[in-house]
């Protein structure tokens, strides 16, 4: 996803601070280290942190994975990068404003987050946008929804594709977005 990611605008320099959330196995973290970015995932619970640090040993790498909850990040504007594959879509929907509030306090100014919205319903089915969210997690997300909740928070949108089908995860309809976060806070 990140050579997808990687389209006009530059992504940030290698080298830049970015952060997982929600980094589950720490796979996105293995990759955003080899790619040359000082890579740091994030994992609520113990279990999952140390799992996620097994796999990135395992690969050679040298990530870490601090244990903690996101909404009690220091709001410090510390990471050029953010990608958020599947951790919003696992929150409950009365924290999606704060997840977007959080992602304006903790990218630095003029960084990028990349959002991969997923899961998106099938175009027949109602848009989450209006309200009707269904059961989860993971609960259901839509271009539509996520640019709502990022331009309140002050995000540009700098693109949204299409995941490619060969590079779907899950086997269903997902979008790849790119947004600047807002130069103050």
């Amino acid at each position: 996803l990140l050579e997808q990611a990687s389209v006009a605008p530059p992504l940030p320099a290698v080298g830049s601070k970015a952060l997982v959330p929600g980094c589950g196995r720490g796979y996105a973290v293995v990759s955003l280290e080899r790619a040359g970015y000082v890579a740091e995932g994030l994992e609520i619970a113990p279990t999952a942190a140390k799992v996620a640090e097994a796999y990135i040993r395992s690969q050679g790498a040298v990530a870490v994975v601090r244990t903690g909850d996101f909404f009690g990040l220091e709001l410090e504007r510390q990471y050029d990068f953010v990608f958020d594959s599947t951790f919003l879509c696992a929150l409950p929907p009365s924290l999606r404003e704060d997840w977007a509030t959080m992602m304006a306090g903790i990218i630095s100014p003029g960084g990028q987050l990349i959002t991969n919205i997923f899961p998106i319903r099938e175009d027949n089915e109602p848009d989450p946008a209006d309200g009707d969210i269904g059961s989860g997690p993971p609960y259901a997300l839509s271009p539509s929804l996520v640019e709502r909740l990022l331009t309140r928070a002050g995000f540009v949108c700098l693109g949204m594709e299409p995941v490619a089908d060969s590079l779907r995860a899950r086997g269903r309809r997902e979008v790849l977005a790119r947004w600047r976060a807002p130069a103050s806070q």
